[in-house]
């Protein structure tokens, strides 16, 4: 018989994804976003790409996304929920910066290509975190792996026909995505990344912050929380034989772990993302439910350096 498959994480499939585009132009871009942004903008080159977080001045995320560095302007792809307030935002703090801030969200449109391991698609570099052009849009070689398309959205749409039509990929569901995102330990907006959640505790410090760059909205709280080391819980991707959900607890005491995310699998296990409490450090392997064991696959963001450290 044939054993169930997974879109995106054991079969490659494509998936047309809803983020919100941002363009930033103008000469003082690059200033500009280095000074609001946790990452070394200024250290970038067309082609780059990296993830980011935007913070107010006590810490707390008012974006995260991913930026695109191009010749001529940066794209940043942010959750399509919070794009006009972003833009809205960056348009308004840039005071005398020669900064051009536009949104093209539903102008522009992403496409996600993801598999077991690496994949391919035309115009997609080798090295991790680039962007090449590709006719009228971008085709991006994620951290992991996979390939995104970034440009208008009949360049994505027609981008995505030839895909499928040529390598009989499946389109993938927004459900797919989601639990591919939570397989592979990718912190949500709204789910993971919430008010009163820090960023070391979400396992960002590796992805979406560079350490040594400081002057910008909510630094001083990175540094503080970097410097103690102590986190008193950690995101974890679990998973578990029986049905879990987003606001479930997990263990006892005073400070039980809660679920943040959760999918099933073709397979008809769990996988989620949920905040553990950690003992002397670290996370327990296994944890106790009246519904059974939950198994702690591993601490988002363990094991990978830390950029400027």
């Amino acid at each position: 018989m044939t054993q169930p498959t997974d879109l995106l994480i054991d079969t490659p499939a494509i998936h047309r994804r809803t983020d919100g585009v941002i363009r930033v132009a103008g000469p003082d871009r690059i200033a500009y976003l280095h000074s609001l942004l946790s990452q070394d903008v200024e250290g970038t080159k067309p082609g780059d790409v990296a993830d980011f977080l935007y913070l107010d001045a006590k810490g707390e995320h008012l974006a995260a996304g991913t930026m695109v560095v191009h010749a001529e302007h940066v794209l940043l792809l942010v959750p399509a929920e919070i794009a006009a307030a972003v833009a809205e935002r960056l348009d308004r703090f840039r005071f005398m910066m020669q900064v051009e801030v536009s949104d093209l969200t539903g102008e522009w449109s992403l496409a996600s290509l993801r598999g077991p391991g690496e994949v391919d698609a035309p115009g997609a570099r080798s090295q991790p975190g680039t962007a090449a052009p590709h006719g009228d849009g971008l085709v991006i070689r994620d951290r992991d792996g996979g390939v995104d398309l970034l440009g208008p959205t009949s360049w994505v749409t027609d981008r995505v026909e030839e895909l499928v039509e040529d390598r009989d990929l499946p389109l993938a569901s927004a459900e797919d995505w989601e639990r591919h995102r939570i397989a592979t330990g990718r912190p949500g907006w709204g789910s993971e990344i919430a008010t009163g959640r820090r960023t070391q505790e979400l396992g960002l410090l590796p992805t979406h912050v560079h350490l040594r760059k400081g002057c910008y909205p909510g630094q001083e709280s990175i540094a503080k929380i970097f410097n103690l080391g102590r986190p008193r819980r950690a995101l974890a991707v679990i998973e578990a034989d029986h049905v879990l959900a987003a606001g479930d607890t997990l263990g006892e005491g005073r400070r039980p772990g809660e679920v943040t995310s959760a999918a099933a699998t073709g397979d008809g296990r769990t996988v989620a993302l949920a905040l553990l409490p950690l003992v002397d450090g670290e996370l327990p392997e296994t944890v106790d439910t009246p519904d059974g064991v939950v198994r702690v696959r591993t601490r988002v963001g363990a094991g990978m350096p830390l950029r400027g450290a």
